[in-house]
């Protein structure tokens, strides 16, 4: 794994990269802006609605239709303006096919020379036009609107405006020719339609007056055949004539029983009143008052009391003779009521069936005069609609318009060259650094000091950013110096503060990786010590074959007391060894300048004394079993982005039975 702190110092191990790559693709973008050929886009915006003008109340075009209906329409026009037709036209009108932008390109030599050199067809070269015009040429329904875009794309910018416009004015003369075409063909079909229309309307009028002829229904202008006139006529006078008979039979009935008593009591009713009665009433109602007066006056038998009843009595008999004249007369009504009635129910059953057998026919005649009149209204329909059309088919109603011409473009398309000139940098750079990060993560190395801890398993005590010469700590000048002191004076106090109590002490500095000269760190460290006011001793791999005893008796007394308890196990292995062990070709120095050793004494040490044993490489040391028997703690030095992980799992395989004594790592940066 890549540390995100780590990438700095990869890409700055890999400058190179970020500086060629860049380089080169901002050459290959200078090459590109020299050698590419401008390319221009134009615009006309078209409005075209679905809806034209209202100019008459009958078009061929329905207006009806939902909004779903209208988007499809719509949206078809893209379709239409890009079809064969239109760009067929804008072809021949502008001679597309010899501008060498949109027109047929030949093979060129390569195509003679395998055989394609034949020359195109008329057919070839128009079908190669049509479809190099129409990649060039796109058309874009603006959302939510009848507004379209059509878009020209051509190396000339008044070529790309020229054919944008024309495209554009094409589309409209065509949709007006369109419309124009389908109205005169519906009118010249309805046309046709009603010249056979009025042959059958003639034929239908004709059947229908000799039908009419035939059965003698005549007409009387508009009540109506004469038998109906009549019939009706005859049941209007005998409603009335029944209406008559009824009330003069009432008013025989009531004058049968009516006497003069009655009407001197004012019983008659007044439609049967006359003067003649209403006069002798008034009479006799006066000499009865006077014969009333004189009766109270005069005696019984004074004349002019009998004079007064006498005139009473001829005045009784007058009335009675006048309501006999009226009794008579109401019956003479009566009579005359019932002839008439009888008379006129003869004649209306004379005139019904008359009327029976004209209705039977009439039927017949209705249902001729039907088909004449459907007849007649689908002829006039179909006559007055091809009428409407012709005249419609000279009238533009369409809304379809340009609304904003195309013009020729001031700049073309595609960014500017500083801007292709600035991606292709940072492009560049980009994939520089992607490729110097992934070559870091695909090369098996190790990546980070996280990554190293995560794997040892013992902290990091320290870092630092690069190999340490000998003496190279305070040599002047290097600008990192003071960080590398800091670094191994930290690596010197851990080890301090590890062995407090525990002296002496053998510390094995340790390379995982290969090719790690750590010579140079193990004398840092060991002179940090020293300066810290310690006893070192630096192991370092020598020329000599001297072999390494053990240790003896007393010299492992005198170390038992100071000692931790894995020293002493080990002190104690090597007590019991039988004969002495190989130490190997190391030679310790002491820093305090009292000389270097050599052989079976070597690596015994005695006080608060530290050996630092410098083991070289983990995996290239023949001696690493013996150093590591020897070795109170381990100190392992990995070059962090050098160091293969390979070689670190093997490294800690080795030192699998002595892992407790690793106490902890030191990174070099790569």
């Amino acid at each position: 794994m890549i540390d995100i702190y780590q990438i700095p110092g990869i890409l700055k191990k890999r400058m190179i990269w970020l500086i060629i790559l860049p380089l080169l693709f901002v050459t290959l973008a200078l090459v590109y802006l020299t050698v590419r050929t401008p390319n221009y886009r134009a615009v006309v915006e078209l409005l075209i609605e679905p809806q034209a003008l209202q100019i008459v109340g009958n078009e061929i075009v329905s207006r009806q239709g939902g909004d779903s209906v209208q988007r499809l329409a719509i949206d078809s026009e893209t379709y239409v303006i890009l079809s064969n037709g239109v760009l067929n036209e804008v072809i021949d009108k502008l001679d597309l096919e010899n501008d060498p932008a949109i027109g047929p390109k030949s093979g060129g030599l390569l195509s003679t020379l395998l055989g394609g050199g034949k020359e195109p067809s008329v057919e070839d070269r128009r079908a190669a036009t049509i479809s190099s015009l129409r990649e060039r040429l796109q058309v874009m329904r603006i959302e939510n609107s009848f507004v379209f875009n059509i878009f020209m794309q051509h190396p000339d910018r008044f070529r790309a405006a020229e054919i944008a416009n024309e495209a554009a004015r094409i589309y409209l003369d065509e949709q007006r020719t369109r419309r124009t075409e389908s109205t005169l063909r519906a009118s010249v079909e309805l046309q046709a339609q009603a010249d056979g229309l009025r042959k059958r309307v003639e034929d239908a009028e004709a059947k229908v007056e000799a039908f009419r002829a035939e059965n003698g229904l005549i007409r009387t202008s508009e009540r109506g055949l004469v038998v109906g006139q009549r019939l009706q006529e005859l049941n209007s006078q005998l409603t009335q004539a029944r209406v008559e008979l009824e009330g003069a039979r009432a008013n025989a009935d009531l004058l049968a029983g009516l006497t003069a008593d009655a009407i001197e009591g004012g019983a008659l009713p007044v439609r049967l009143q006359t003067s003649t009665l209403g006069s002798l009433r008034v009479q006799y109602a006066r000499i009865a008052e006077r014969e009333a007066q004189a009766a109270t006056t005069l005696g019984a038998n004074h004349p002019q009391l009998r004079e007064l009843r006498s005139q009473l009595t001829n005045t009784r008999e007058m009335i009675d003779d006048e309501l006999s004249r009226v009794r008579r007369s109401a019956n003479a009504d009566l009579q005359r009521a019932e002839a008439n009635v009888a008379a006129l129910e003869t004649q209306l059953q004379g005139v019904t069936s008359t009327s029976v057998d004209q209705s039977r026919a009439e039927i017949q005649l209705r249902q001729l005069e039907s088909e004449a009149d459907s007849l007649a209204t689908v002829y006039r329909a179909f006559l007055s609609r091809a009428k409407e059309l012709d005249e419609q088919s000279s009238i533009d109603t369409s809304n379809s318009r340009i609304i904003s011409p195309a013009v020729a473009p001031l700049r073309s398309m595609g960014p500017s060259g500083l801007i292709v000139l600035l991606a292709a940098g940072v492009f560049g750079t980009i994939m520089a650094a992607g490729c110097a990060v992934g070559w870091e993560i695909l090369n098996g190395k190790l990546g980070s000091e996280r990554e190293l801890v995560d794997i040892t398993g013992v902290p990091l005590i320290a870092s630092l950013t690069v190999p340490v010469a000998r003496r190279g700590l305070r040599k002047r000048g290097d600008d990192g110096a003071a960080e590398r002191q800091l670094a191994v004076t930290r690596i010197a106090f851990a080890l301090r503060h590890a062995f407090e109590n525990e002296r002496p002490a053998h510390v094995l500095v340790l390379a995982t990786g290969t090719g790690t000269d750590i010579a140079p760190l193990s004398r840092a460290i060991a002179e940090s010590l020293y300066d810290m006011g310690e006893d070192v001793l630096l192991a370092r791999p020598g020329n000599g074959a001297e072999r390494l005893a053990a240790p003896s008796q007393g010299t492992e007394v005198a170390q038992a007391g100071g000692r931790s308890r894995l020293s002493a196990r080990r002190r104690q292995a090597e007590a019991a060894a039988p004969a002495p062990a190989p130490a190997g070709p190391f030679t310790v120095e002491r820093l305090d300048g009292r000389g270097s050793q050599s052989g079976v004494n070597a690596f015994d040490t005695t006080g608060d004394e530290f050996l630092i044993i410098d083991g070289g490489t983990a995996l290239s040391n023949p001696h690493l079993p013996m150093l590591l028997d020897y070795s109170d703690a381990i100190l392992l030095v990995t070059r962090v982005g050098d160091t293969a992980r390979s070689d670190l799992d093997r490294t800690l395989a080795l030192l699998k039975p002595w892992e407790e004594r690793m106490i902890g790592n030191v990174a070099l940066a790569a």
